[in-house]
């Protein structure tokens, strides 16, 4: 049995269509393509997968951050703070993941809402798009990564990303005292590809929507040390392990 590796990664990311897009390597680039749910367009690579799921995942602990410490702002319950100290572990430990395989978040720093870290209302409603989008955009990898069985345990540990991220998503529903937090039978399947979901973040990286304020810096060294004191007595105790690191991959 060998631990996920970026060469392993890389090698089975080699089998996948032969049009796959390069890596978006600049700012226009990103925001210069319309990716959107068309059929005809060519699947994200490798590269461009890992890096885009980086940032999101970056731009997700930095906004948990804030809730954590805008607790008080946001009238959060005990165990609705802890729901947020677990929301960012989980991001955390998501970015670790998939920068040990070589991704390289395109940003650094994010912008958002004015009071988003004040309004209860606005933080739900944001949140649930931020981590429906989220979600969409790691079934999207599911579905590029599943066309070949060299790349099927990445396709499984996508899902597996993919299904904590739709528990945030009903977790940030009931804090925000919507009709129903578990609304859907199925995660929404939103997106084709992963970039198809740089539009709906576009204004969290480059503060573009009105009213977004920034830009916010990502979590510390000390800020994640700090939360991840925490874990055993928020419950956070069972971390889980990624399928590709249980599953012996092809040198």
């Amino acid at each position: 049995m060998q631990p996920m590796s970026r060469r392993s990664l890389l090698k089975g990311g080699a089998l996948l269509s032969a049009g796959a897009i390069a890596g978006f390597s600049s700012f226009s680039k990103i925001f210069g393509a319309s990716r959107v749910l068309g059929q005809d367009m060519p699947d994200d690579d490798l590269q461009t997968i890992i890096n885009l799921a980086a940032t999101a995942e970056l731009f997700a602990t930095t906004h948990y951050l804030a809730a954590i410490n805008g607790a008080e702002a946001l009238a959060l319950t005990g165990p609705e703070l802890a729901y947020m100290k677990a929301g960012f572990l989980a991001e955390q430990d998501h970015l670790d993941l998939l920068v040990s395989l070589g991704a390289t978040p395109l940003f650094n720093e994010f912008y958002v809402p004015e009071m988003l870290f004040s309004d209860r209302a606005l933080f739900a409603a944001t949140t649930e798009v931020a981590e429906t989008a989220f979600t969409g955009a790691y079934l999207a990898a599911v579905r590029i990564f599943a066309q070949s069985a060299e790349t099927t345990p990445f396709a499984v540990t996508c899902a597996q990303i993919a299904a904590v991220e739709e528990t945030h998503r009903v977790l940030v529903r009931q804090i925000g005292m919507m009709s129903l937090a578990n609304n859907t039978s199925y995660a929404q399947y939103t997106l084709r590809n992963v970039s198809s979901a740089v539009p709906v973040l576009q204004p969290f990286l480059d503060g573009s929507g009105e009213g977004f304020v920034g830009p916010v810096a990502p979590p510390t060294a000390d800020d994640i040390a700090g939360v991840r004191a925490e874990a055993e007595m928020i419950g956070y105790d069972n971390p889980g392990v990624p399928f590709a690191a249980m599953t012996e991959m092809p040198m």
